[in-house]
């Protein structure tokens, strides 16, 4: 029996989750991060059979369901995506996993990465503008759903679940603006890599708008 109802959710951009959307949507974000979770056990915990699963492989799995619930419930309110929602998210991304809601208090670096994330000291500002442009007028909506999930990455204003998280709101800004949901597919993650790295040095936000139409 599914843990959940999408029955109830009544907005269009709702409708066009599916659980079957939700697992591989799932699936493919946690490869980004650990491979240790199959896709037959993400199926048995959406679907609350958990039965002699390990603890922490049912929290991750329970944690990017409910970020995407919890990111779903926005649109059902038609409530603005703000730096406070973001930071709600986190937590809920990292319960029971590590510190959540708050962003780092040191500096960081990005393995394989020619850029280095702002210090920690100019996170906050960065991301007082970073939601100043994606709540803000635009000529280039896709540009605007890009940048959403590309400056977050740029950005990394949290220790851990950066991704997890950029991957929720890039779907939450595609179906505010009418679009399709997309999976950010683990198997294609070169390509991905080359599109995030070529915005994040070169501030080119094309290869991925094309990325996604692909």
């Amino acid at each position: 029996m599914i843990a959940f109802d999408l029955s109830k959710m009544q907005s269009e951009a709702s409708k066009k989750i599916t659980v079957d959307f939700l697992t591989d949507f799932i699936y493919n974000s946690i490869s980004f991060e650990t491979s240790s979770v199959s896709l037959e056990e993400i199926k048995k915990i959406i679907n609350g059979d958990i039965d002699g699963l390990e603890e922490r492989k049912v929290t991750i799995v329970n944690n990017n369901l409910n970020g995407f619930l919890f990111m779903l419930d926005l649109l059902e309110k038609e409530e603005a995506f703000t730096e406070n929602k973001l930071k709600d998210l986190h937590e809920i991304i990292m319960k029971d996993l590590g510190v959540g809601g708050l962003y780092r208090n040191v500096d960081i670096s990005v393995n394989g990465s020619n850029h280095t994330p702002p210090s920690y000291i100019k996170v906050y500002d960065r991301m007082k503008k970073y939601f100043d442009i994606i709540n803000g007028p635009t000529e280039n909506v896709e540009e605007q759903i890009a940048f959403s999930h590309l400056q977050l990455m740029k950005i990394h204003p949290f220790l851990d679940g950066n991704g997890r998280c950029a991957r929720i709101v890039l779907n939450y800004e595609l179906l505010k603006n009418g679009f399709n949901p997309f999976v950010l597919k683990y198997s294609k993650k070169d390509e991905y890599f080359q599109c995030l790295e070529e915005f994040k040095v070169n501030k080119n936000i094309l290869p991925f708008i094309e990325f996604i139409k692909g």
